[in-house]
């Protein structure tokens, strides 16, 4: 059978949602064109952590460029200002800013000689899988699903079948940066030309900036639920 092309990105990003579903990964949440500080993916399925209510609405509440501060490792270590200013790389008065933020948030209490951060125990999504899908650039779009891997657990390129044997000669490039690579047929469904390798997120900082954002839309989203 021949293989009919998509007609446009969007389709192959519909098509990959689809394929998602068909294959039962319900305990996943797609989301698409989430920017986490490395560029925007088209797509992320998020996995939410059992027992994370807590962690979500704090992360939620906060800018995802600060989000990295309620993190334990972070978070513990960071007792005044200006050891906050010094993690920032900042003068004491922008990290007086971020207190006021935070603390706004309700996320940090200051007195004159310290400063206590509040921290996120359980984050709100154990699993992050970033999925790039273009119809055929494969070496631009290999690019950003290797930045990608800042932030997610594992990376995916997803390709046009019909535009696949490019990618396929180079494939040793794709096992050489653990980025997983597949193809979508419009008849024929999907096909895994290559697993992506599971080594989680390189960056913490960028782990958790993805972790606010997508905290972030989950609220925003049962705010106007709530509202209707």
């Amino acid at each position: 059978m021949r293989t009919q092309s998509f007609d446009s990105e969007e389709q192959l990003v519909q098509a990959v949602v689809a394929c998602t579903k068909l294959a039962r990964r319900r305990e996943y949440r797609v989301e698409l064109e989430v920017d986490a500080g490395v560029g925007v993916a088209d797509l992320v399925l998020a996995k939410r952590a059992p027992r994370s209510t807590e962690g979500l609405r704090a992360l939620g509440s906060v800018s995802p460029r600060l989000a990295v501060l309620l993190s334990l490792s972070l978070g513990e270590s960071i007792k005044s200002r200006q050891e906050l200013a010094d993690k920032l790389g900042s003068s004491e008065k922008a990290a007086q800013r971020v207190i006021s933020r935070l603390s706004a948030a309700g996320l940090a209490a200051q007195t004159r000689d310290s400063l206590d951060l509040a921290t996120v125990k359980t984050p709100p999504f154990e699993r992050l899988i970033a999925i790039e899908a273009k119809i055929s650039d494969w070496q631009r779009v290999l690019v950003q699903a290797y930045r990608n891997l800042q932030f997610a657990d594992e990376s995916w390129v997803v390709l046009d079948h019909a535009y696949i044997r490019p990618a396929m000669a180079q494939l040793e490039r794709f096992r050489i940066v653990g980025v997983g690579l597949a193809s979508i047929d419009r008849n024929r469904g999907l096909f895994i030309h290559h697993g992506a390798t599971v080594q989680g997120p390189v960056s913490l900082g960028k782990r958790w900036q993805a972790q606010a954002v997508l905290a972030s839309r989950v609220l925003s989203r049962r705010i106007v639920s709530r509202a209707v």
